[in-house]
């Protein structure tokens, strides 16, 4: 098993893999850091955001469907997920992450303040 830090550098590796224009190289170096590690979160958000610069929405929706589902919590998974379902013309899903986003951006503020 690789440690956090391999896993990192493979990580680095896919975004840059993806700003030298490889999408599919970088996706493919992401789902072996999921392969190895499935609660690296990052790599799901990375994997979901190229999809969707690729052109590939329904793979969007699904790698960042994953995240929201580890992490319920993190409100940018459903801010992705809004703007990926609105792509696709489902308006109804798109502002239910949104709303989801809202929400739990409100309680981080109402957490942060207290």
């Amino acid at each position: 098993m690789s440690g956090p830090s391999e896993l990192k550098m493979e990580y680095e590796k896919a975004v840059d893999l993806y700003g030298h224009g490889k999408p599919d190289e970088a996706i493919a170096v992401l789902k072996s850091v999921l392969e190895k590690d499935p609660e690296f979160y990052d790599a799901y958000e990375a994997l979901g955001m190229i999809c969707y610069k690729s052109g590939r929405f329904d793979d969007a929706i699904a790698w960042t469907q994953r995240l929201a589902e580890k992490r319920p919590d993190y409100a940018m998974a459903h801010t992705n997920l809004s703007i990926f379902y609105m792509k696709k013309g489902m308006k109804e899903k798109a502002e239910e992450e949104k709303a989801k986003a809202v929400v739990l951006n409100f309680s981080k503020t109402q957490k942060d303040r207290a």
